[in-house]
């Protein structure tokens, strides 16, 4: 089915994607000055603790810095697709928790919405505040923090093979301060390594990052992320568009469900397309 139509089916019947593209855009555009009306601190961005009773948990972290383009708004377009594919690898049951990454220094470094699924991820994703200004350490964003807020404060009591994907593209600090911490509710004696977060978080989740390439610095960057997560767990990706057909793919080979997804994104998508998400999951 053609990514330019309307998407009908269920609760996302009349959907459009360029409307769906220009709330986004429209929402990206005014958020930052209505949560400073709001005098919305960094901490208020971030509930004190998660919790979803979903048997099959999804979270997806996107850096919504200014270096990601349109990496946010698409996603945001292509919800119908997410939610209704969604329920074909994990199940019926499934939720998503949808989380915002920008730097430490960062009027708000770290955004986290509830767990939800249908209609309700649009009104989740529509929470965020997109802006607030980079901090002054350059390809550096504050990946770290969100991995340290869903490996310490989220319950999942009935989750049987919980998921994140990270999508990014700049490097992660190599260490996190107690004061940082405090801003996503964790108390720290002293500042933590970063690879004992995704230690911690990967004992929680079966943790990917999708990047998008930056520039002069990625060979350090891919290394970086490959220590902590593994090269299997890696998916580098060019551009936006695919971003949620590779998501698909992860999700297939969690729930060994490849033949569906091949069968699924062959069906729907030009053969160029289907090229350029085949190589980012090589």
């Amino acid at each position: 089915m053609s990514e330019t139509a309307d998407y009908s089916p269920g609760d996302w019947k009349g959907y459009d994607f360029g409307a769906a593209r220009k709330s986004y855009d429209q929402h990206a555009g005014r958020a930052y000055d209505a949560a400073k009306v709001a005098n919305k601190k960094a901490s208020d961005m971030v509930p004190k603790q998660l919790k979803t009773d979903s048997p099959a948990p999804l979270v997806i972290l996107c850096d919504v810095t200014g270096s990601m383009g349109d990496w946010p708004a698409t996603i945001f377009s292509k919800l119908p697709y997410l939610d209704n594919e969604a329920k074909e690898y994990l199940g019926p049951d499934y939720e998503i928790s949808f989380a915002a990454t920008a730097d430490q220094d960062d009027t708000y470094p770290l955004q986290v919405r509830e767990f939800t699924k249908g209609l309700g991820l649009e009104k989740e994703l529509k929470e965020f505040v997109i802006g607030g200004g980079s901090g002054p350490e350059g390809a550096h964003e504050a990946y770290e923090l969100s991995a340290l807020y869903y490996a310490r404060n989220v319950e999942m009591p009935k989750a049987k093979h919980p998921i994140l994907i990270f999508i990014s593209d700049e490097h992660f600090h190599k260490n996190i301060e107690p004061g940082l911490a405090k801003l996503a509710h964790i108390d720290i004696e002293s500042k933590m390594t970063t690879k004992k977060v995704f230690e911690a978080l990967r004992e929680k989740f079966a943790v990917y990052c999708i990047r998008k390439p930056y520039g002069g610095e990625d060979k350090q960057i891919v290394k970086e992320w490959s220590d902590v997560l593994g090269d299997d767990h890696m998916a580098e990706l060019p551009s936006a568009d695919r971003v949620i057909d590779v998501i698909f793919g992860i999700l297939a080979k969690e729930t060994n469900k490849i033949d569906y997804f091949r069968d699924e994104i062959e069906d729907r998508q030009r053969k160029d397309q289907v090229d350029t998400v085949y190589k980012s999951l090589k």
